[in-house]
């Protein structure tokens, strides 16, 4: 999944910013959607950095490869102040309800249904050409939501109905389902209690890792039920096996069980991979993974995962979606 043709400028991102600001304050929009579209704010300077917006102060900060730095962009000149409504103006309610932004989480290829469109539209009371024009414009945005959700991150809440999850060095984070509440935080482990010392020999770890599920003991056994993820951040394995190795090895390998899907590019700035949906496990069509596989540029370490188990509704899906857009390993301060 590859969106290098987005663009957008800081004076763009600033004012789409503002919008939103106003729109929530105004109760047009919710917590949860001004938390979506505020993600899909990223600029990228001639220097290939990104920059997001902070999420509580708005102001802007790069990614230096391995961490979010304060920092004011090259040439930025911020934007005037807005003049205060005048009496009689119009309601800006109105002109913000035809402007608001794409709704659209990134997504593994293929997409939704035209029947799960057309229930969506019933839901939101739009047009379903509009539904499809959103999309069209969602998916030139997808890059800027799993970069702008760590930056929003920092000193901030997570996302309506998650918890941020570290692993014990404070290396690794992720944002995790509130009710995935059994957490693993040292030498965790992976669907059937699988882990990655036995690829790197006895006695070595992978580096830090985090699981977290909805019930550890199916976790472990395999069992109906059992929801989660389990993720390493890992240099030993970035220097000992490449992305198409990692994403269908070791606990990553589910070969045995479930049918292998096409494996396919994974482009979440900064991070950039591969990625595996494994479906039909032990012959239950709920019973499903993903693995992926990711690094920042020079590729100094690398965030492999497993999300998955019985996969059953669309929260489900969009819970698993939260996981992979918003991971963030530091690598400069991995062992």
């Amino acid at each position: 999944m590859s969106f290098k043709e987005h663009k957008i400028g800081f004076r763009e991102a600033d004012r789409r910013y503002a919008e939103l600001g106003r729109q929530h304050e105004a109760g047009i929009i919710s917590d949860e959607e001004f938390d979506i579209q505020r993600r899909q704010l990223m600029v990228q300077d001639e220097e290939g950095r990104w920059w997001a917006k902070s999420r509580k102060t708005g102001e802007w900060n790069y990614h230096d490869g391995s961490s979010w730095v304060r920092g004011t962009p090259p040439g930025y000149q911020p934007p005037p102040p807005t003049p205060p409504e005048e009496e009689g103006a119009p309601d800006r309610r109105l002109q913000f309800e035809g402007e608001r932004l794409p709704l659209s989480p990134v997504t593994l290829s293929g997409g939704a249904s035209a029947e799960d469109q057309d229930r969506e539209t019933q839901r939101r009371g739009m047009p379903r050409w509009a539904i499809v024009a959103a999309g069209l414009v969602g998916v030139a945005a997808l890059a800027v939501i799993g970069v702008i959700a760590t930056v929003f991150g920092q000193g901030s809440e997570p996302a309506p109905g998650h918890i941020l999850l570290k692993d014990n060095s404070g290396q690794l984070s992720v944002e995790v389902p509130s009710e995935w509440k059994e957490h693993i935080i040292v030498e965790s482990e992976g669907e059937k209690g699988k882990n990655w010392s036995a690829l790197l020999g006895e006695g070595e770890s992978a580096g830090p890792s985090i699981t977290a599920v909805n019930d550890l003991y199916s976790w472990r056994n395999g069992t109906r039920g059992h929801k989660g993820v389990f993720m390493v951040a890992s240099k030993k394995l970035a220097q000992e096996y490449t992305d198409d190795e990692l994403v269908a090895l070791g606990p990553n390998d589910y070969s045995a069980s479930c049918q292998a899907g096409t494996v396919e590019d994974f482009d979440r700035p900064p991070y950039s991979g591969r990625i595996l949906a494994w479906a039909n496990c032990g012959g239950d069509r709920e019973h499903n993974v993903i693995t992926v596989v990711a690094a920042p540029k020079g590729r100094e370490c690398v965030v492999v995962a497993q999300v998955g188990g019985y996969i059953e509704t669309e929260t489900d899906e969009e819970n698993r979606q939260h996981v992979l857009d918003t991971f963030d390993a530091n690598c400069g301060k991995i062992a």
